[in-house]
């Protein structure tokens, strides 16, 4: 119990840090059909994959209930970030490149998400099974998404899918633009027979044709600001690129040198500037304050300096001295 109400907590702090932090990382963040993140459970998310863990962190932080997530099972390997992980309903797969002998935990991913569906809970799947800095649909779809489906809806349990479509206009710059796409519900009625191995396939070809509809919907078109607009806040930007320049372009050079600037470039960025960038205020906010006690202190010593030397010397003897 304690440690179901610690889960939630995190969950919900990170949720909280995440929603507040990603005005400051992207210049604007659209959402088409906002309603549906409002959809409850039984409920699985089938989502592309263009960008990483961002894409995982985005949906949970947007969705109005909680999101446990299936994930790349090598980052499972240390204790620790396995508790954590654990913590935040995170779920492990497992790929041939893991080795063989990994395959065999998948079944216990299977499990479990199926019960996540039968508690009510809300499950998302990149049904891609890749991550690829593309804004197009990388084909063809996985199966793991239709086989939890096709096993859930023999089961008894209404399980329904919402496929969702991300698109960024930048992978390697923080003003971007996103899109959080949200498309239709749909449930075991798109299938004949659910008992047949063709379910599997109609659950893929609903979600395909509900991704691609999305794909092509609202496209990027940039908008430069205002003449005036630009004038007016060219000075403070500038002042705001020079603040930042000591902490942003060392962590750039380092982040391209450890991500190798794969895929991971832009989220492993994203994510260590959301941890330091408070950090850094602190750091700025402690600074001014620890230079305005000094002179405020110096000033008053000053004073009292004053105040004493007018009491050694009276002001008639100093008048003299003149």
């Amino acid at each position: 119990m304690i440690c179901l109400t610690f889960r939630r907590m995190l969950y919900g702090f990170v949720k909280v840090m995440v929603r507040l932090a990603m005005p400051f990382a992207a210049r604007r963040i659209r959402i088409l059909h906002a309603e549906q993140l409002q959809t409850p459970g039984p409920l699985l998310l089938a989502v592309n994959h263009p960008n990483s863990f961002l894409d995982a962190i985005l949906l949970g932080a947007y969705m109005k209930h909680p999101v446990h997530f299936i994930t790349r099972g090598d980052v499972f390997k240390k204790a620790w970030v396995r508790k954590m992980l654990h913590l935040l309903n995170m779920i492990p797969i497992y790929r041939i490149r893991d080795g063989k002998h990994m395959l065999s935990l998948n079944e216990e991913t299977f499990v479990k998400s199926v019960e996540v569906l039968r508690n009510n809970g809300i499950l998302l799947i990149f049904v891609e099974g890749f991550c690829e800095n593309q804004t197009t649909l990388q084909l063809p779809l996985k199966k793991g998404a239709p086989r939890i489906l096709q096993t859930c809806w023999q089961q008894g349990i209404p399980a329904k899918v919402l496929p969702v479509w991300l698109e960024y206009s930048s992978f390697n710059r923080i003003s971007k633009t996103i899109d959080i796409r949200l498309g239709k519900v749909f449930g075991s009625e798109i299938a004949n027979d659910l008992q047949s191995a063709t379910c599997m396939a109609q659950i893929n070809q609903q979600t395909e044709q509900q991704l691609l509809h999305l794909c092509s919907e609202v496209p990027f078109v940039h908008q430069p600001p205002a003449l005036w607009k630009r004038v007016l806040l060219f000075l403070p930007a500038m002042l705001g690129a020079v603040l930042h320049a000591p902490l942003y372009l060392p962590l750039t050079a380092f982040v391209q040198k450890v991500s190798k600037d794969n895929v991971h470039y832009d989220s492993i960025l994203l994510s260590i500037l959301f941890a330091l960038y408070p950090s850094l205020l602190l750091v700025c906010a402690a600074s001014v304050v620890c230079f305005y006690c000094t002179v405020a202190s110096m000033a008053n010593c000053t004073a009292r300096l004053a105040c004493i030397g007018t009491e050694l010397y009276p002001l008639e003897r100093i008048m003299q001295c003149l």
